[in-house]
């Protein structure tokens, strides 16, 4: 099984994103430090690597994609060892395509730069998804293989072995001791019973106040609060929305919604 980047190219971007969240949250940041935790979007490369992905989703049983792990806290820290536990995987660092030469082994291995996913394949299905790839413009880079050691060993850059003259790995672990044995977390539950005191009103309130007042409110009486309210075309199955006509003034009679991108099957309400 052969281990696959696809998307944007490796650049020093979300450098220690996710620990710099947390110390931003806690109040005890450093600007210098934060700055290349910063995450940069590339709308771009997203289209191209999202068109990738669903094409191979459209080949049906033919889809060459084995496995896939969306590159997030941690970049190539996380994603590749997630993907390749239990079994393990040799990473080579000159497979990647580099955005930025003076990048370091380190960055390779933390930066949590965007629009990239990491695929497992067959070795025979690398030339088709390099095809779609190249179809796209989106890179596809084959960075390991499955070694089944129980391992995640990264190769470092060719000119930094030659440079130190030792062939050690920046990165040799023990997939097991980092991801294997991970307790699980515990909840322990317990029914407190809540102290409810009895409704009381004012003597001097009666039903019809009490209906007029809350029919004042737009989120009761008001069905156009319920349509405008919200985004009306969120996860891009919606078929038909709550409003019609060429300005959206008329409710509709229907609302439909799609349960697939790939079916013609509706739900109406």
């Amino acid at each position: 099984m052969e281990v696959v980047k696809v998307g944007g190219p490796v650049y020093r971007i979300g450098l220690g994103g996710g620990a710099a969240s947390s110390v931003q949250v806690q109040g005890d940041s450093q600007a210098d430090l934060d700055f290349s935790a910063v995450q940069r979007g590339d709308a771009e490369m997203e289209q191209k690597m999202n068109r990738v992905i669903r094409a191979c989703v459209e080949m049906g049983e033919a889809n060459p994609i084995r496995s896939i792990h969306d590159q997030g806290a941690g970049g190539n820290g996380n994603v590749l060892k997630e993907i390749a536990e239990p079994a393990g995987a040799l990473i080579r660092a000159d497979a990647f395509q580099l955005g930025d030469p003076t990048i370091s082994i380190m960055d390779l291995w933390g930066a949590e730069y965007q629009e990239n996913n990491a695929l497992l394949v067959q070795s025979t299905d690398l030339p088709l998804l390099k095809a779609i790839g190249k179809r796209e413009r989106c890179p596809v880079c084959h960075v390991g293989i499955i070694t089944g050691s129980g391992k995640i060993e990264l190769e470092n850059f060719e000119n930094n072995l030659k440079a130190r003259d030792s062939g050690r790995k920046p990165v040799d672990l023990e997939l097991e001791y980092v991801l294997g044995s991970m307790p699980r977390k515990e909840f322990h539950m317990k029914r407190i019973r809540p102290d409810l005191q009895p409704l009381t009103l004012p003597e001097s309130l009666t039903i019809q106040e009490a209906l007029s007042r809350v029919l004042r409110l737009p989120s009761v009486a008001s069905k156009r609060y319920l349509t405008n309210k919200v985004d009306r075309s969120v996860t891009g199955l919606v078929a038909q929305q709550q409003c019609v006509g060429p300005l959206h003034t008329p409710l509709a009679d229907v609302a439909v919604a799609a349960l697939s991108h790939f079916d013609t099957v509706r739900t109406f309400s």
